[in-house]
């Protein structure tokens, strides 16, 4: 998943050849606002009037619907430092809180033998490109899940609030509808269209098998960061070139690999893109708060967020206006072998509808990844989420493992169960999916591992 800590970037021992970087790199910089300002939430449509009246800089308009409006401001240099507590007090003011920046962090080892993770991903790196096609559909974890068929999810909106994604992936091109840009847009909240991080010509056809098992085990280039998981391994192993220490953005493929387990597991979904996070692997808060209130205004029905955070007032407005509007709210929870409360994945208050998901194994589904999160009020449901097949920018596959992946994969059943039963309550669906598999074993807290069919029994 995308948290806000989990992006790691891990050195490689073998690396790929690589065209073009520096012009994406130039492609991910994008025309950004720096920040961290403030998150100003207002009555009605008054941040300009606020802004004015204080003397602040208004950045950008997130959100407006005539009952409140939301966006970024900054304050003067120097202003007196009271002024933040006389905006927060003035009537008009709903909110008034400071962005941030969720940095990319270190992502757990995973706990699966790595002789077994490598192994399998040298056996899948040796097949041909419609070897490797199979291999994704055929995986376990989405016949653990349910056997997916195609057409499950038809009619439902998946939105991917992540990294952006390659659109010409085979493996998306049928499922990708028009998503938007979020990052730091100077004016606009977001910008629509399909926010592309990639291209067939950046990345060569042959690369070599990297096997490094920190938190990025790529098979194809040199580093990556990853939001929220533990490892990758890019399924490419042929010519390989030095890059002279040359370093791919930290968070490539993510959003790819994300949006290709959503179409995996509800194949009849459509999957909106929405770019929150940056090259580096890190997002301001104010952009996530704004591909929430995108996701929602143009038409999403499921809002997968592999990333996690603290709890930020913000954020949590921007959940609750979600679940008020009938968007059932996904999130991972962190890639940490503990029960701390980690924010999306633990909003589950009043007007609040989150599934919060940990990783199990892809074998059995039983069993708690050593890498995951567990717990109340985080874990509301687990999902296979180790050596998953994902699709990778470039017309790639990559065997991925963490708590994002599985996110996506609950997601897809969310999508499911909605084209399956579509007016039904969060509630309902929620409770379909939390209750649908077998309990897991470790931590024995009556927690269930996802189930599709399960689920939707449970609606009945």
């Amino acid at each position: 998943m995308l948290r806000r800590n989990e992006l790691k970037m891990s050195s490689m021992s073998w690396m790929v050849r690589v065209l073009g970087v520096l012009a994406l790199l130039a492609l991910l910089s994008g025309s950004v606002f720096a920040g961290p300002g403030y998150i100003l939430k207002t009555q009605g449509n008054n941040l300009q009037t606020i802004a004015n009246t204080y003397g602040l800089t208004l950045h950008r308009q997130i959100f407006s619907n005539g009952s409140f409006s939301v966006g970024v401001v900054s304050i003067p240099d120097n202003a007196d430092p009271s002024l933040a507590s006389a905006v927060a007090s003035d009537p008009n003011v709903l909110r008034f809180s400071a962005d941030h920046v969720l940095p990319a962090k270190s992502p757990a080892l995973p706990a699966l033998s790595q002789a077994v993770t490598n192994l399998q991903a040298w056996l899948l790196s040796m097949q041909n490109y419609q070897q490797k096609t199979n291999s994704y559909f055929n995986q376990p974890a989405f016949k653990l899940i349910g056997a997916p068929s195609a057409g499950q999810g038809k009619g439902v909106t998946v939105a991917v609030i992540d990294t952006a994604v390659d659109p010409s992936h085979p493996l998306l091109a049928g499922n990708l509808v028009a998503g938007a840009d979020c990052v730091g847009s100077s004016g606009n909240a977001c910008v629509p269209g399909t926010p592309s991080i990639f291209n067939d010509a950046t990345l060569d056809q042959s690369t070599v098998i990297i096997l490094e098992q920190s938190t990025v085990i790529i098979l194809e280039q040199s580093t990556v960061i990853i939001l929220e998981q533990s490892t990758v391994i890019i399924l490419e192993s042929d010519k390989a070139a030095a890059l002279a220490g040359t370093q791919l953005p930290a968070d490539m493929g993510h959003g790819t690999m994300v949006s290709s387990l959503i179409a995996g597991a509800a194949p009849g979904a459509s999957i909106m893109p929405i770019r929150a996070f940056q090259a580096d692997g890190s997002a301001n808060l104010s952009d996530i708060v704004a591909a929430i209130y995108y996701a929602v205004g143009n038409g999403a029905n499921v809002i997968n967020m592999s990333f996690s955070t603290q709890n930020v007032d913000s954020l949590s407005d921007a959940i609750t206006y979600a679940t008020g509007q009938g968007v059932l709210c996904v999130a991972s929870t962190d890639n940490t072998d503990d029960n701390t409360a980690v924010y999306p994945a633990a909003y589950n208050g009043t007007g609040q509808q989150v599934i919060g998901v940990g990783s199990v194994d892809s074998v059995f589904g039983l069993f708690k990844s050593g890498f995951s999160g567990y717990g109340h009020p985080s874990v509301d449901l687990y999902a296979p989420g180790e050596n998953l097949v994902a699709a990778y920018p470039g017309n790639h596959f990559a065997l991925a493992s963490g708590t994002s992946f599985s996110s996506a994969l609950v997601s897809g059943a969310a999508a499911t169960l909605i084209s399956k039963r579509p007016g039904d309550t969060l509630q309902n669906y929620a409770s379909a999916l939390t209750s649908s598999g077998p309990q897991v074993w470790n931590p024995a807290d009556g927690t269930h591992s996802l189930n599709v069919k399960a689920a939707f029994k449970n609606l009945q």
